[in-house]
């Protein structure tokens, strides 16, 4: 029996470290720091999600870009948090920026029809292309 606890017990601590380190939450990026990695417009990257999903998977999820198109939409998300679209001259989907939580209203809606650029981390494509933690870098 005190084998087993001289061995099961130091394991157990470990893991029990381990797990603590790994779950717990991960610092916001500051997206207006952030190297830029990519530039490209709204239409672009919705086409390449479009026509190959995996492709542009490996060439754009998790990358710091900018993304300029026509801002189509401006609305808020359930915790409050400001979302914007870019029109991606498609009929069946668009560019989706969620605000990080520290921005403040964006732009107002006279805005809605002109060309903004969006700083933010692509997290993929369900639909529509979605940018997280962004920002606006130009109006």
């Amino acid at each position: 029996m005190s084998k087993i606890l001289k061995i099961g017990l130091p394991l157990l601590i470990v893991g029990g470290l381990l797990a603590f380190k790994f779950m717990q939450p991960k610092p916001l990026l500051d997206i207006q720091s952030a190297t830029t990695e990519l530039n490209i417009n709204a239409g672009s990257l919705y086409a390449a999600f479009e026509s190959d999903e995996i492709a542009a998977n490996a060439t754009y999820v998790g990358k710091v870009m900018e993304v300029s198109g026509s801002l189509s939409e401006i609305t808020k998300d359930d915790a409050g948090h400001y979302v914007l679209t870019l029109s991606a001259d498609s009929p069946l989907g668009q560019i989706v920026c969620n605000l990080s939580p520290k921005e403040s209203p964006p732009v107002s809606s006279s805005a809605i029809g002109q060309i903004v650029t969006v700083k933010g981390v692509c997290t993929g494509y369900l639909f529509d292309v979605v940018l997280d933690n962004s920002a606006i870098i130009s109006k």
